[in-house]
């Protein structure tokens, strides 16, 4: 109960001072229900996990998705938890954008934010690169078990920004689009891997399990403070040294 009160207060003051009055924002509380807390937008949709009273829980790649919300300025709010840090991989989706086509993509690694870039090339395993923008926390930002509030932003510029519990993880530019809801009804995975990756690597799938607590999705842009500095890893050449060891293992595999 503690966890749900802290998620919708941070959700509500990260939220309250959006900019447009014609912005649509949606709230899932998941308590007990996949519906919008309003009934004005739809509803969330499950792919195998369980609903209780307070929130959902997935495991590897039965998370949520919802579509027809936002496309390319958006603010998505989720709290929720990993069970472990730790899988086959040590990856674990957390946002897709292209509805499952690209192992690009929003992750956890070892508990680190991060923005990962991959190349579709179609009948062919994932390739590391492109044009999609790679950027990632400095830091640790998730522990099992415990709950985690994390906003991510992208605005009419295509600046791409993360926050975990209020504090800002990373930042990057985003010309190509890669970052806004692209595929079939703009649709948002939540929580659930790729088709390229498990059709190479069924073995491996970059999923974990958890628990949902809240979802709150905008049209609008949260009003958010930046620090004076960014994080290294914010760029893509800090995540070289990050991206190379993810080719390795998925060679491997």
């Amino acid at each position: 109960m503690k966890a749900k009160i802290f998620g919708v207060v941070a959700a509500v003051a990260l939220l309250a001072n959006a900019s447009s009055a014609d912005a649509n924002t949606f709230t899932y509380s998941l308590n007990g229900s996949y519906a919008e807390d309003s009934n004005s937008g739809p509803s969330l949709v499950p792919h195998g996990g369980t609903l209780g009273p307070t929130g959902y829980s997935f495991g590897p790649n039965t998370g949520l998705s919802l579509d027809n919300v936002v496309s390319q300025t958006y603010s998505i709010y989720i709290s929720f938890y990993f069970d472990s840090l730790t899988t086959p991989t040590s990856w674990q989706r957390i946002l897709d954008f292209r509805n499952r086509l690209s192992d690009s993509g929003l992750y956890s690694l070892n508990g680190s934010l991060k923005l990962f870039p991959s190349l579709y090339l179609p009948g062919l395993p994932p390739v590391i690169g492109g044009n999609d923008p790679s950027g990632g926390a400095a830091g640790q930002s998730f522990s099992a078990g415990v709950t985690a509030n994390l906003l991510v932003t992208r605005d009419a510029t295509g600046l791409f920004s993360a926050y975990v519990n209020g504090g800002l993880a990373f930042c990057v530019m985003d010309p190509t689009g890669s970052t806004t809801f692209s595929g079939l009804n703009n649709r948002i995975w939540f929580f659930v891997d790729d088709f390229q990756s498990l059709f190479f690597y069924p073995d491996t799938p970059e999923a974990g399990s958890g628990f949902i607590d809240f979802i709150r999705v905008s049209t609008d842009v949260a009003e958010t403070p930046l620090p004076a500095a960014l994080p290294l890893f914010a760029t893509g050449l800090g995540a070289l040294g990050l991206l190379g060891w993810r080719r390795k293992r998925k060679q491997a595999a």
